[in-house]
């Protein structure tokens, strides 16, 4: 198996992938990552949360149903982010 980037091991089946992958015009290889990535996302969504998360995720609506006024809405939240751009 081959080391790739981050110390990631790349199967032999993907070699021939990366390959081709390579001599891709830079739109292209754009265009195919995003696809790959809306799919690992799709896929990601479906697996179940672990504990860790589900314990943060009731966490955070804890603290949000004891002070529901420390919230701000996403229009403002989103404005502020923007003007500090």
């Amino acid at each position: 198996m081959n080391e790739g980037a981050y110390g990631l091991g790349m199967s032999e089946a993907a070699e021939p992938i990366i390959a081709r992958f390579r001599k891709l015009p830079s739109t292209e290889k754009i265009r195919l990552v995003q696809q790959l990535w809306d799919e690992i996302a799709e896929e990601a969504s479906r697996l179940p949360l672990t504990v860790a998360q589900k314990q943060l995720l009731d966490q955070r609506i804890d603290e949000h149903e004891a002070n529901p006024d420390d919230a701000e809405p996403w229009e403002q939240a989103r404005d502020e982010i923007l003007r500090k751009l």
